[in-house]
C-alpha cells in the first residue's frame, strides 16, 4: 500500500506542475495580444489601402501598430520620395477611435505622404488636412485633434489646422 503524500510534497508538486505549464499560459497571452495588434495592423492597412487609391497615391503605404508612438500617428519614407512610406500607430490611440476617426486620422497621415510626393515638398499639417479633406468631412477631424492632443498634452487652434469651407465637388 502506497504511503499518502506529506504536504510538502503536495506544494514541491504543485509548485513544480506550475513551472512546467507557465510557458504556455504566457505564449498564450502573448498569442492573444499577438492576434489583437495583426487585428488592428490589418484594419489600418485596409483603410489605409482604400484612403490611398481614393488619394491617387501610386506609392506603396505599408501600416503598423506599436506600443507607443510619442506622435501618436506618423508617417516616414523608408528609402526616398518614391517610398515605400510606412504609418506607424500608437495602439491605445488607434484603439480609441471610431472607424470614421480613424479614415480622418489615416486620411491626414496621407496628406503628407502625397505632399511628400508633390512639388513643392511644403510640410505643414493644414496642407496634410486638406489633401485628407479630398475624402472625409472636417468635422470628423475635430474628435481626432481633441484625442490627440489628450493624449500629447499638447493644445491647438483647430482653425489653424482645418478648413471648415465647404470644399465642392472635392470629396
Amino acid at each position: 500500500m502506497s504511503q499518502p503524500m506529506s504536504k510538502n510534497r503536495v506544494v514541491l508538486l504543485l509548485c513544480v506542475s506550475s513551472l512546467y505549464l507557465m510557458p504556455t499560459a504566457i505564449a498564450a497571452d502573448r498569442a492573444e495580444g499577438k492576434d489583437e495588434r495583426h487585428a488592428e495592423i490589418a484594419r489600418v492597412q485596409q483603410v489605409t489601402d482604400d484612403l490611398r487609391r481614393r488619394l491617387g497615391i501610386l506609392e506603396r503605404v505599408l501600416a503598423t501598430v506599436v506600443d507607443h508612438n510619442p506622435l501618436v500617428m506618423s508617417v516616414e519614407t523608408l528609402s526616398g520620395r518614391s517610398g515605400p512610406f510606412v504609418i506607424t500607430a500608437d495602439e491605445e490611440f488607434i484603439e480609441s477611435l471610431t472607424d470614421e476617426e480613424l479614415k480622418a486620422a489615416v486620411a491626414h497621415e496621407l496628406g503628407h505622404v502625397w505632399i511628400y510626393t508633390h512639388h513643392p515638398y511644403l510640410q505643414t499639417e493644414r496642407l496634410a488636412n486638406d489633401i485628407a479633406l479630398r475624402v472625409i468631412s472636417p468635422e470628423v477631424l475635430v474628435p481626432v485633434y481633441e484625442k490627440v492632443w489628450k493624449r500629447t498634452g499638447a493644445r491647438g487652434n483647430l482653425s489653424e489646422y482645418i478648413s471648415f469651407e465647404s470644399k465642392s465637388g472635392s470629396r
